[in-house]
């Protein structure tokens, strides 16, 4: 049978289309020298329509700050492994040469329609900073951000980060999905509760883009697994673990220095929150502007968690001395946040490694180890809050042992009708939520 003319045009026009136009660019190595130079050529060479493959079981010297821009429609095939230098000065040294600032990211990605891809295997997508040095010299300053990836369109699979100095990934592009992803900043010499060799501020991601999904995340470190800052919208983070000492599914922190924060449309689902000091966690800086609305957290799962909820709206550095005033008076509002389905136990440690400051940086009058739920609300700016189905015990102990701090003063007006819970310092106690 002949086909019609129609139909074979319409054909060849849909196998030219199917068909990949993307060059195979390989990524050279040399051993014992810094291979940044022959990285920059080759995304210099094939930063349109290509894959740039970093080759099977090769540690690739990532010794310099490496900006990979202007990139449309390219595949990045992390197969083998990249890693920083390990002498700290080094590293210090180059970023401010590269940047000027000694706080910007060692890889800087930047383009349109940019996948980022490691492997499956264990040796594979591997990004190493070599940050246990940082950490057992105490090092908290001047450290780089690990992955700086501003995209349009694009995603991040199979990555695996290694003893992240600081920050991992800062995500403020759109339209961008991120799965499977590995975090591995737990000190060989340290505990969750010891300040020595802590692993401070190894955030996983950092998101302040607009469409942005994680599903499936593995981590331990020492601060968020997911901090959603300034402009973040359309936010989905769902099936993940957060193991050693995390901070938190956090929001924030947001309005510092008076700044008019933006956050909105943010979903955390399905995650089991291991060790960490907060489960779920708001952070807005005293004297902060703007909104963060329409969040919920669902489906929390807390094994030795010290604080499982926790919302501050008055948030200052206790290191740098007592609470100042809110000369503003300001404070970024709180709308529609939701809580539902937390089940587990608490530590009965309210805080971890990173208490280095007396009082500590999250000390609360009256915090003792049993509070599920601690609301510190800035007067009348916080509404439409909810928690529903909560059921946590502290370490030793049932739920009748499980309190809250809430100073329902700061509630606004009928807020408790709907709160879920008794506002009050005391027994946690479920209330009836009037629609």
């Amino acid at each position: 049978m002949q086909l019609p003319k129609k139909v074979l045009t319409s054909l060849l026009l849909f196998l030219v289309v199917s068909v990949d136009v993307r060059k195979n660019c390989y990524v050279p190595h040399t051993d014992g020298v810094d291979d940044s130079p022959a990285i920059m050529e080759v995304f210099g060479r094939c930063n349109v329509d290509s894959n740039i493959i970093f080759n099977t079981n090769i540690i690739y010297n990532a010794w310099s700050p490496m900006k990979w821009f202007n990139l449309t429609n390219v595949n990045i095939e992390l197969r083998g492994q990249l890693h920083l230098p390990t002498n700290i000065t080094e590293i210090q040294q180059k970023v401010v040469a590269t940047y000027g600032s000694s706080t910007a990211p060692w890889f800087n990605i930047q383009g349109t329609n940019v996948n980022l891809r490691g492997e499956a295997a264990y040796k594979a997508g591997i990004i190493h900073g070599h940050g246990q040095h940082w950490w057992d010299l105490g090092v908290r300053t001047s450290r780089p951000l690990m992955v700086m990836f501003n995209v349009s369109t694009g995603t991040v699979s199979k990555i695996k980060m290694i003893q992240q100095i600081a920050h991992g990934f800062n995500v403020p592009g759109k339209n961008i999905k991120i799965t499977d992803h590995y975090v591995d900043s737990v000190p060989t010499n340290g505990t969750r509760d010891s300040p020595a060799s802590f692993p401070f501020n190894t955030d996983g991601f950092n998101i302040g883009g607009q469409n942005i999904t994680i599903d499936g995340y593995y981590g331990n470190n020492g601060d968020d697994c997911v901090s959603i800052v300034n402009k973040a919208n359309n936010v989905v983070a769902r099936n993940g673990y957060c193991g050693f000492s995390s901070h938190g599914l956090s929001i924030g922190s947001l309005g510092s220095n008076g700044q008019n924060s933006q956050v909105a449309n943010i979903l955390f689902e399905n995650w089991v929150m291991d060790g960490a000091v907060y489960g779920a966690r708001f952070k807005s800086w005293a004297g902060g502007n703007g909104v963060a609305a329409n969040i919920t957290w669902r489906n929390i799962v807390l094994k030795n968690v010290s604080t499982p909820i926790f919302i501050t709206q008055n948030y200052y550095d206790q290191s740098k001395g007592p609470k100042p005033n809110n000369t503003a008076p300001t404070s970024t509002h709180v709308q529609n946040f939701r809580f539902e389905n937390f089940s587990g136990y608490m530590n009965p440690n309210w805080t971890d490694g990173t208490c280095i400051s007396d009082p500590c940086w999250n000390y609360v009058e009256g915090i003792n180890g049993t509070q599920g739920i601690i609301f510190d609300l800035y007067n009348g700016t916080a509404t439409g809050l909810q928690v529903k189905n909560f059921h946590v015990r502290p370490y030793k102990g049932t739920e009748k042992d499980t309190t809250v701090i809430c100073d329902p003063a700061t509630l606004a007006p009928g807020a408790q009708d709907s709160l879920g819970f008794k506002c009050w310092d005391g027994q946690f106690v479920a209330t009836p939520i009037h629609k």
